[in-house]
C-alpha cells in the first residue's frame, strides 16, 4: 500500500518506486488493476473524507562548528604518497 500511494502522489516512474520504497513490481500491477476497475477512484473517494493528520515538526540540530587535528600517522597510507589522487 505504501508503495501504491507513494506512486500516486508522487507520479514517480515504476523503477524509482521500487527503489525508494523497496516494493516489487506486484505493487505497480496492483495500482494498474485498481485503476482499470475504477477501485483506485472509490479508495480516493473514500480517503477524502478522513481527517488528515499533518506531520511533525522535525527538530533540526543547531549550527555549529567542529574544530581538530588530524594526525598524519594515524592514516591508512601515512608513508605512501599517492601518484593516482589521494582522497
Amino acid at each position: 500500500m505504501d508503495a501504491i500511494f507513494y506512486e500516486a502522489r508522487t507520479g514517480n516512474s515504476l523503477p524509482v518506486v521500487i527503489k525508494e520504497t523497496g516494493a516489487t513490481i506486484q505493487a505497480s500491477k496492483h495500482f494498474n488493476a485498481w485503476t482499470s476497475d475504477d477501485i483506485w477512484s472509490r479508495v480516493c473517494a473514500a480517503l477524502a473524507d478522513v481527517e488528515q493528520v499533518g506531520l511533525r515538526e522535525v527538530q533540526l540540530l543547531p549550527p555549529m562548528v567542529i574544530e581538530g587535528r588530524v594526525d598524519p600517522s594515524a592514516m591508512p597510507n601515512a608513508g605512501k604518497r599517492c601518484r593516482t589522487g589521494c582522497r
